[in-house]
């Protein structure tokens, strides 16, 4: 089901009935072309894994079918979004992208060099961890690794359930929680990929693996995070940035300004 709502915030999770449930926010304003995008990847995605889409929008929004899609993709961050976090006037875009990991685990993802999908990194099937997952995602999701905009706080609640052994929103977050490492990458360099996907939750996701040799711009760390035996190749690519019990819109817009200042070097 997809629902399309003015204001609030987006919400993907699967029903008691196991209905796989996107709520699709738009600003007051109304829609922009990244929601116009979003909605015709949404219902595109979801035919192609063979699942109907049941649309329910406000009143203000019920000409949804006459959006059509913009004539070229718009890049995240090029329209103000409802985003996730009322903390941001114009939403969590920014010119680049995110992914989020627990920091402990950061000198493994890097000496390995690449990111992998929970179904290749675990060896479990789809089905298995769609069946343990709170969120209800479909099974398809978990073969891929999953991008978020770069202030998207998302990440943090990613990465703490991964610590936790537990599924959290952002809701769950407060002052004083673990702040992730946070990975970063330019649209241009990601959608050039072959493996790319555009399922209307995510900005971009990339099927089995994402290789970081050739796209990663920064990661970004707590200071006084023990990151050991990092490989040289990605040492100039590290930035530890202060992190005093920060809140996780903070420590969001903290890292994706280090990591904008890196690329602009």
């Amino acid at each position: 089901m997809l629902e399309l709502r003015i204001g609030g915030l987006p919400f993907p999770h699967g029903r008691p009935d196991g209905q796989w449930h996107y709520r699709h926010a738009v600003r007051q304003e109304g829609p922009t072309d990244l929601d116009r995008q979003a909605v015709a990847d949404f219902l595109d995605y979801e035919e192609a894994n063979g699942r109907t889409v049941v649309v329910v929008a406000d009143p203000s929004l019920s000409d949804w079918r006459e959006w059509g899609r913009p004539a070229l993709r718009p890049v995240p961050g090029s329209c103000p979004t409802q985003c996730c976090s009322h903390v941001y006037a114009e939403g969590c875009g920014a010119r680049l992208l995110c992914h989020g990991t627990p920091a402990r685990t950061l000198a493994d993802i890097l000496n390995q060099g690449v990111l992998y999908s929970s179904t290749t990194l675990t060896e479990r099937t789809a089905e298995d961890l769609a069946c343990s997952s709170s969120w209800g995602e479909p099974p398809d999701y978990f073969d891929y690794v999953m991008l978020a905009n770069g202030r998207c706080v998302a990440p943090e609640a990613v990465a703490l359930s991964r610590l936790m052994a537990r599924d959290l929103v952002p809701a769950d977050l407060g002052p004083g929680y673990p702040p992730a490492a946070r990975l970063y990458f330019t649209w241009d360099t990601l959608a050039a990929l072959p493996d790319v996907c555009f399922d209307g939750v995510h900005p971009i996701k990339v099927r089995n693996e994402l290789p970081l040799d050739e796209t990663l711009v920064a990661v970004v760390v707590p200071e006084g995070t023990d990151v050991e035996l990092l490989p040289s190749e990605f040492a100039d690519r590290v930035i530890r940035v202060a992190a005093q019990d920060p809140s996780p819109e903070a420590w969001a817009s903290r890292a994706t300004r280090a990591a904008l200042q890196l690329l602009t070097q």
